[in-house]
């Protein structure tokens, strides 16, 4: 008896049954879930970093403008003016650019394409935090944390990318450039002084013989670009005083108060040394000479006698020397130039006699 295997062929598969479709959409879907949420969070930080990137560098700038040209660009000119020059004396720019993009559309627009919010003098809650605001509204397009002309709210939540532009640091570091060479000016005015019994009264004065006026004129031109002031006070001063000037950081004239900077010179002390320079050296003459008949005239009898060069004629204040011919001694009229008021005499208590 012959026994007979019968094989049955499996039928063949060509999909996907219902329920491993529904499992698959499933995962699908728990994946989008998580793995989309992630991803526009990437997104988000990478525009928000690339935002902080310009602000930053937006900030740099408009401190590098403003240490060139003493002011910020206006909310009229726009940051557009650190890239073009809009008239601002002493601009060097363009004080930003060098990326991959425009660089008028970096300088203007954030990583969502909205103008930046800038802001000159704003007002500010605290108060006085910045000089000025370049702020971005961030993702959600809505500026929270304050607008242009309003009142900017520094702390609290929200998206707002802001940066707080503040010149104090900058300016303290000018402000010890401006009285270094306000004292460098000074010490050339009473060099000056010496030798001509006067201020100056001009910066050609002082160039170059008394101050190394350095490139461009740079050591009488202050830190904000703006020339020192130069001015005798004679106005019921006897003697007259030097003030050296810079008008600060405001670079507005305010007659020595607000900001200016201010340092005065007395006319004493360098009068009173080449008072008693000339003084040593025509004393010692007369003292050497003690034949000499005095006629009691300095300027023009006496001094000539002794075969005194001329420029012994006049003191330290460009006034001319008396003598005493009873004592045979030279003498200033001090710095009132009386020579009848003996107590600023030089020496002190000489008169004419």
């Amino acid at each position: 008896m012959r026994t007979e295997t019968v094989t049955r062929a499996r039928p063949d598969r060509d999909g996907f049954t219902l329920i491993e479709i529904v499992v698959a959409v499933a995962i699908i879907a728990i994946l989008a879930g998580t793995v989309a949420p992630l991803a526009f969070r990437e997104l988000v930080r990478a525009r928000e970093d690339a935002t902080l990137k310009e602000l930053d560098g937006l900030q740099q700038g408009l401190l590098k403008f403003y240490a060139d040209t003493g002011r910020f660009p206006t909310e009229g000119e726009g940051l557009a003016a650190l890239l073009s020059n809009p008239g601002a004396v002493g601009w060097q720019g363009p004080y930003v650019g060098g990326g991959n993009g425009v660089p008028l559309v970096e300088a203007t627009t954030d990583a969502w394409n909205r103008a930046y919010a800038y802001d000159v003098a704003p007002v500010t809650v605290p108060a006085g935090v910045a000089d000025a605001i370049i702020a971005s509204s961030g993702i959600d397009r809505a500026m929270t944390f304050g607008s242009v002309g309003a009142t900017w709210t520094i702390s609290g939540t929200g998206d707002d990318l802001l940066s707080l532009v503040a010149t104090g640091p900058l300016n303290r570091e000018k402000l010890e450039d401006c009285r270094q060479e306000l004292a460098a000016i000074a010490d050339a005015a009473r060099r000056y002084f010496e030798d001509h019994a006067a201020f100056p009264t001009s910066a050609a004065d002082l160039a170059d013989a008394y101050l190394d006026a350095g490139i461009d004129a740079g050591a009488l031109t202050d830190p904000w670009h703006r020339a020192y002031a130069l001015i005798v006070d004679d106005t019921g001063a006897n003697p007259p005083d030097f003030i050296t000037r810079s008008w600060g950081p405001n670079r507005s004239d305010n007659n020595g108060g607000g900001d200016d900077i201010n340092l005065n010179v007395s006319s004493l002390p360098p009068a009173r040394k080449m008072t008693l320079y000339k003084l040593e050296i025509a004393q010692s003459a007369l003292n050497l000479n003690t034949g000499l008949a005095l006629a009691g005239n300095w300027p023009l009898v006496d001094r000539a006698a002794l075969g005194i060069d001329a420029g012994f004629t006049n003191d330290g204040w460009g006034r001319p020397f008396a003598i005493n011919a009873a004592s045979r001694t030279i003498f200033s009229s001090g710095a009132d130039g009386n020579t009848l008021t003996t107590a600023d005499n030089v020496p002190t208590g000489i008169g004419p006699g």
